[in-house]
């Protein structure tokens, strides 16, 4: 994930699955009374914890099956998560029926995004997955128009979408070209994956709104990282025969990473932007993540960029600020 927010925010959020809450921006700002600078920070820092999510997948994978690292650092993550419902004492629900939704939604929006993408950088770069996955609100957008009353595609939306796609295939240009070839291929593979994964955080953000609208931001995400943490133990089980540990300290750390600071604080992070700032400003993390995920992959892994994949990056991002134009 990558490590997108909780799910439910308003389809124009580009980052998968977001908060199933709103508060109006007015009037949770006057109350909060953070300045913008304070939120502009924070927008950035979880650009940071988000961005860099991809970074640490491609190191935990390096040593670990995709599935320990996904239940790995979901448990991390829960333990945060635990940790803030303790402090701030929100109730968790009880009845069957939320449970059952928390479980549907994290199997689409945890489970199989999480495992997708790790599985997909094993094969691809971390930079070249953040701007793959930067085609989530493309598919929102189409999957809320069949199943969400006040969602609608206009003509503005539709050229959007062509744009986010047309950037999509330029990504992945040469690997198509290059089918023949079984590492061209097996990378064409991994970025399938990566895309098929933002389908299923489309999938997960509608099926949010339909219905766990009213739930709870925390109760949303901790139910959802705890149902996952079931799912994928059991995964891991019966598909590598266990859950592998971090043989090497790079391991440890990425997991440390992605469940303290890519789950915990980000969500924290998160609701804290989305209640002060509305979610449509909030939605702005979208376009910073992928820039975070391709310069840190430069930076720190030596990834390469070129024209093809800067080319492909400006349509996607065309696209993303296409769709989430007003009209």
């Amino acid at each position: 994930m990558s490590q997108p927010p909780p799910a439910g925010l308003p389809v124009r959020a580009a980052t998968p699955p977001t908060a199933a809450v709103s508060l109006p921006r007015r009037a949770a700002a006057k109350a909060d009374g953070t300045p913008a600078a304070g939120y502009a920070a924070l927008l950035g820092a979880l650009a940071i914890m988000w961005g860099s999510s991809y970074l640490f997948i491609k190191i935990g994978v390096a040593t670990l099956p995709p599935l320990s690292l996904v239940v790995l650092r979901a448990a991390v993550g829960l333990a945060c998560l635990l940790t803030m419902h303790v402090l701030t004492r929100v109730p968790f629900p009880r009845d069957r029926r939320t449970h059952g939704h928390l479980a549907v939604l994290a199997t689409v929006n945890l489970v199989l995004p999480f495992w997708l993408i790790s599985w997909a950088e094993q094969r691809i770069d971390s930079g070249l997955a953040g701007l793959l996955q930067s085609s989530g609100p493309f598919f929102t957008l189409l999957i809320a128009a069949a199943f969400i009353h006040d969602e609608r595609i206009t003509r503005g939306r539709l050229a959007g979408i062509g744009l986010g796609f047309a950037g999509i295939v330029l990504l992945s240009s040469e690997d198509l070209v290059d089918l023949g070839n079984p590492l061209g291929a097996d990378r064409l593979v991994g970025e399938l994956a990566v895309v098929l994964g933002s389908l299923c955080y489309a999938i997960g953000n509608t099926y949010a709104r339909r219905h766990l609208r009213t739930t709870r931001p925390l109760v949303l995400a901790t139910g959802q990282v705890g149902w996952s943490v079931v799912i994928v133990a059991a995964l891991a089980l019966v598909i590598d025969g266990g859950i592998a540990l971090p043989p090497v300290p790079e391991a440890a750390l990425a997991i440390g990473w992605l469940g303290v600071v890519g789950t915990g604080l980000a969500y924290v992070a998160f609701f804290r932007l989305l209640g002060g700032w509305g979610p449509t400003r909030a939605s702005l993390v979208s376009y910073l993540l992928p820039v975070v995920a391709v310069v840190l992959g430069v930076v720190i892994l030596g990834e390469r960029i070129d024209a093809l994949v800067a080319a492909g990056a400006a349509l996607i991002v065309a696209g993303v600020w296409t769709v989430n134009r007003r009209g």
